[in-house]
């Protein structure tokens, strides 16, 4: 037959006539516009949060090792004063004079020195608490009084262990008579801030003040701290019988100016690897790049 009597069934109306190339649908350039823009003004608002840090972190390196440098030459003036120091203990010790001036007293700081006289013990000052070996208690600060025409000095005795403190329970360290003291010659020490004021109406004595001692003591402002020459037992015996122990004869002074300077220079180190690392980030797109990409929509 020339006609086929077939027919071809027709297309039902929810189905589709071509199978379609692809199911994305490409974003409008506006949007992209504003995509770009939210992305530029929040890096821009970043950056504007971060610059003072920035700042900040730049100026840290050079500040933390100038600290550094000058700690280093703070350690040089320290060991140049202790050599000054150890020079003058390891000289003769000196007589001194019947009429001292407290104003030079500083010059001959820890110069080894020599007093006559008789300790007044009711005018005694104990100072503390201080610790030796481990062991809590104070140290004895009595008046000397050198004679008719020589100026009371105070001596510091040294170490008595605490329940050794008051007069009464140390009777063997109560000396009559004149008796010849070698010491060493003391500057006012500075007050830490965090150190409490003597209270010399309650017999409260914390810090070694010359000036305040003096005016209590009746004495004038030359402290002398004496030197034991003994051996470590004979101290020992010393300090169960109340009797004081003196310092020895090496300089004693604080210098941590060292471990200061290693401090701020690695602290230099490290902000400048940080500002190292901060600057190679990349950074994101800038306004004027954002408006040339602009033009090619």
């Amino acid at each position: 037959m020339l006609w086929s009597t077939t027919r071809t069934p027709c297309p039902r109306p929810n189905q589709a006539w071509f199978t379609p190339r692809s199911s994305t649908v490409r974003p409008r350039p506006s949007s992209l516009l504003a995509q770009r823009f939210a992305s530029t003004q929040s890096h821009s608002t970043s950056t504007s949060r971060s610059r003072p840090f920035v700042w900040i972190l730049g100026v840290m390196p050079v500040f933390t090792f100038g600290l550094g440098t000058w700690q280093l030459q703070r350690l040089q003036w320290k060991l140049d004063m202790i050599d000054r120091l150890e020079t003058k203990l390891h000289q003769e010790p000196v007589g001194l004079p019947a009429r001292i001036d407290p104003a030079a007293i500083p010059e001959f700081a820890y110069r080894k020195v020599i007093v006559k006289g008789k300790f007044d013990h009711d005018h005694e000052v104990e100072i503390g608490p201080k610790t030796r070996d481990g062991e809590l208690g104070y140290h004895v600060v009595t008046p000397l009084v050198r004679g008719e025409g020589q100026d009371t000095v105070m001596v510091n005795r040294g170490f008595v262990k605490r329940v050794k403190k008051e007069t009464k329970d140390r009777p063997e360290s109560l000396t009559e008579g004149t008796v010849q003291v070698v010491g060493m010659l003391r500057d006012q020490e500075k007050r830490n801030s965090f150190t409490p004021k003597n209270s010399p109406e309650k017999g409260q004595w914390v810090f070694s003040d010359i000036a305040e001692m003096a005016q209590y003591t009746h004495a004038e402002p030359v402290l002398v701290d004496e030197i034991f020459m003994g051996h470590a037992g004979e101290a020992g015996t010393r300090v169960q019988d109340g009797i004081p122990v003196g310092r020895e004869a090496t300089i004693t002074l604080r210098n941590q100016h060292l471990t200061y300077a290693i401090t701020w220079y690695a602290l230099s180190a490290a902000t400048a690897i940080l500002l190292f690392r901060l600057m190679r980030r990349p950074a994101r797109m800038s306004t004027a790049q954002f408006r040339s990409q602009s033009k090619e929509f």
